[in-house]
C-alpha cells in the first residue's frame, strides 16, 4: 500500500522529545525458569480489567526508572505496580487545556521519557470539559497532572516509540503513521494499511524501517512509512524491537516467535499461557509482556522462557 506524507506544523509547546527506552496465565509457563510443569491457565483477574467491556484491555506497559515500579494503563485505569508485585496505587490523573480541566479517562497509552522524569502520552477525558481526544499530553508527576501540548480534539496515539531521536506514534484517528525529526515542531503523515494497527516496532539499526500488525497482518515500511508491504498473516501479533537480538513476537494464543530478518520469517522460541497484550524491553535489556489482565511477566533469555513477574489475583485490591 502507498502512503502520501503531508508535513502538519505541530508546536508542543517548547517540550523536548529526549529520547530513551513510547489474556491470563499459569503460576509457572511453559519452559519456565525451574521447570516445572505448565498448569492450565485459570479465569482472568478482574482486579485490574473490565472484561465486560470491549478490548482493548491493556493499553501501555512500562516502569519508573527512578523507583523501580511498574506502570500499566487498562481499561479501568493507570495504575503504578510495585516490582514485587506488594503495592498497587491507582492513579486518579487530570488533564488541562488553557483553562480547562478534565479527569483522565481510561485508554491512556503513555511513554516514559528524559529518564522517567516526564511521561509524554495520549487518551480521553473522562467528562465533556474537553474534547474527546485529547492529543499529545505530558505529565512530570508520574500520571497525577497532564497537559495538552498539542492535536487536542485532533489526535489518539494508541502508541508512541522514541528511537534515532525521532518520534514514532499511530494516530487512530487519521490511521497514519506520526513522525517527528525536530522534537515534535512538525510531523509527517504517513497513511499506514488498511486496518487498525494494533502494534508497531521501529528498527535499532535503521530508521526508515518500521514493521507494524493489523489484528491479523504484519507489515513493514523499508522507507520511513512511505510503502507498506504484507509480510503474513497473524492474529493480534504483539511485538519488540530490542538493541541485540532481532524482533522478538507475541501472538494472541501466546506463541513466541523470533526474526532476524526484520520480520521476513520467524521462528517459535517459547510460549506463554494467556493473552499476550504489550512487549517492552526493559533499562536492563530484559524483555515484559502485559497479558489481558494486567499479568506481567519477565524474560531473561530474549523470549524463550517466562516467569511471573507480578499476578493481579495474588494482590489487595489498588489503593487510590
Amino acid at each position: 500500500m502507498t502512503g502520501r506524507a503531508r508535513t502538519a506544523a505541530v508546536l508542543l509547546a517548547g517540550a523536548t522529545l529526549a529520547a530513551t527506552g513510547a489474556g491470563c496465565g499459569s503460576d509457572r509457563l511453559a519452559g519456565s525458569k525451574g521447570g516445572a510443569a505448565p498448569r492450565e491457565a485459570k479465569t482472568r483477574s478482574d482486579r485490574l480489567v473490565d472484561f465486560r467491556k470491549q478490548p482493548p484491555y491493556v493499553n501501555s506497559l512500562g516502569f519508573d526508572p527512578k523507583s523501580d515500579d511498574l506502570l500499566l494503563t487498562t481499561n479501568r485505569g493507570f495504575f503504578r505496580i510495585a516490582r514485587d508485585g506488594s503495592r498497587i496505587t491507582k492513579i486518579a490523573g487530570t488533564v488541562k487545556a488553557g483553562q480547562r480541566t478534565a479527569p483522565v479517562g481510561e485508554f491512556l497509552a503513555f511513554l516514559e521519557v528524559d529518564g522517567g522524569r516526564r511521561l509524554i502520552g495520549s487518551g480521553h477525558p473522562d467528562s465533556t470539559a474537553l474534547p474527546n481526544f485529547l492529543g499529545f499530553i505530558e505529565s512530570f508527576d508520574g500520571g497525577r497532572s497532564w497537559t495538552v501540548l498539542a492535536r487536542l480534539g485532533e489526535a489518539d496515539l494508541h502508541k508512541l516509540v522514541l528511537r534515532h531521536d525521532k518520534l514514532y506514534a499511530f494516530d487512530a484517528v487519521l490511521g497514519a503513521m506520526l513522525i517527528s525529526d525536530d522534537e515534535g515542531k512538525t510531523f509527517e503523515e504517513f497513511f499506514t494499511p488498511r486496518g487498525l494497527v494494533i502494534d508497531f516496532v521501529v528498527d535499532p539499526q535503521d530508521a526508515d524501517t518500521i514493521v507494524a500488525s493489523t489484528e491479523d497482518q504484519l507489515y513493514r515500511s523499508t522507507d520511513g512509512g512511505q510503502t507498506w508491504r504484507a509480510l503474513l498473516s497473524g492474529t493480534g501479533i504483539r511485538m519488540e524491537w530490542p538493541e541485540r537480538g532481532g524482533i522478538v513476537r507475541a501472538d494472541k494464543d501466546g506463541t513466541i516467535q523470533r526474526s532476524t530478518d526484520r520480520g521476513g520469517t520467524w521462528t517459535r522460541i517459547g510460549r506463554v499461557q494467556g493473552e499476550p497484550y504489550k512487549l517492552i524491553e526493559d533499562r536492563d535489556g530484559q524483555l515484559l509482556m502485559a497479558l489481558s489482565d494486567g499479568a506481567i511477566l519477565e524474560s531473561a533469555d530474549g523470549g524463550a522462557t517466562w516467569r511471573d513477574l507480578f499476578r493481579p489475583e495474588r494482590t489487595a485490591p489498588p489503593t487510590t
